[in-house]
């Protein structure tokens, strides 16, 4: 009884770990490709925007409003209960400390959450100064 109850637990942890790799590796293919911010808002008060985010294997190149680009290398973490996407610069990569943001994919919408400077999202909102990022997926 002793045996089979650890051999229990044991093939639930691999399954657990294995479900999270799924998750991410789902995320991580899904990902991938253009998006075109359309909308922000921070603490109830929205407008239009037009970033655009793209993802191309573990690298994000993020376009603002006057055609800047900033480059990123990205992680996902997607094991615990708000999903997040970790940015260092790609140039700055010995000295600079990476940031987590939050998302939510889901088809063809992407949803972003950056928290103020030095803190992490705490839930997909606009709520607590956080700035909430609504992007579609380009050409849908």
């Amino acid at each position: 009884m002793k045996t089979s109850l650890i051999l229990l637990v044991i093939v639930c942890a691999l399954s657990c770990g294995v479900a999270g790799d799924a998750a991410k590796s789902t995320d991580q293919a899904n990902i991938q490709g253009e998006w075109l911010a359309q909308s922000e808002s921070q603490n109830g008060v929205k407008w239009t925007v037009s970033y655009v985010y793209v993802f191309r294997k573990d690298k994000l190149t993020f376009r603002d409003e006057t055609g800047k680009e900033m480059k990123y290398l990205f992680k996902l973490e997607t094991t615990g209960n708000l999903k997040l996407i970790t940015l260092q610069p790609e140039e700055t990569l010995a000295n600079s400390t990476p940031v987590s943001i939050a998302y939510e994919l889901d088809g063809d919408s992407l949803t972003i959450v950056i928290a103020p400077p030095g803190l992490r999202p705490t839930e997909i909102s606009d709520k607590n100064d956080q700035e909430l990022i609504i992007c579609k997926r380009k050409g849908s």
